[in-house]
C-alpha cells in the first residue's frame, strides 16, 4: 500500500487524502451522527408522550371518588398478600390478575393483563385508602382503547 503512494505525485497523494476525508466524514455522518439524531427526536416524542399521559392520568384519578373508602374501610389485618387478593375480589379484577408474589412481609409484586384502566386506577386507590403505598408501576397499552397491561409492587406504609 506504502508503495502505490511512493508512485504518486504530491498532488494526487493531497486529492486522495482530501477524498478520504470527505468518505470518513460522510460515513461518520451516516452511521453515528444522524442514527444518534433521530434517536434524540424519538426519545423527545416519546417523552412528550408521556407527559401527557401523566398529566391525563392524574386529571383521571382527581376526578375519581375516594371519599368513601377511607372513611370504613377495612384495614390490613393478616397477611398483606391475603388482604389484597379480597381488595382483587372486591373490584372484580380477579381474572385479569396474572400473577401476585410477595416481597418480603411488607411488599406484593403483581401483574395485570388486559385490564381497564378505570377498574385498575379504582383498585389503587382503594388499597392506598387502606394504608399501602405504589413502589413501582408500569403500565402498558394493549390493543383494545381502555385496556392496560400493568405491573405493580405495593408496600405497606
Amino acid at each position: 500500500m506504502l508503495s502505490l503512494l511512493e508512485r504518486y505525485t504530491l498532488r494526487e497523494k493531497l486529492i486522495v487524502g482530501i477524498a478520504l476525508a470527505v468518505v470518513l466524514g460522510l460515513g461518520v455522518h451516516a452511521f453515528v451522527i444522524e442514527p444518534y439524531q433521530e434517536r434524540v427526536s424519538t426519545v423527545r416524542e416519546q417523552i412528550a408522550q408521556q407527559r401527557a399521559d401523566l398529566a391525563w392520568m392524574n386529571s383521571a384519578v382527581a376526578g375519581m371518588p375516594v371519599g368513601e373508602l377511607g372513611a370504613n374501610a377495612p384495614q390490613i389485618s393478616g397477611t398483606l398478600a391475603n388482604f389484597i387478593d379480597q381488595a382483587v375480589r372486591r373490584q372484580g379484577l380477579s381474572g385479569q390478575l396474572s400473577q401476585m408474589s410477595p416481597i418480603g412481609s411488607d411488599e406484593v409484586r403483581m401483574r395485570y393483563s388486559a385490564v381497564d384502566f378505570n377498574r385498575l386506577v379504582s383498585f389503587i386507590a382503594q388499597v392506598n385508602a387502606n394504608g399501602l403505598d405504589i413502589k413501582d408501576i408500569r403500565i402498558s397499552a394493549a390493543e383494545n382503547p381502555g385496556i392496560v397491561d400493568s405491573s405493580l409492587v405495593l408496600v405497606r406504609r
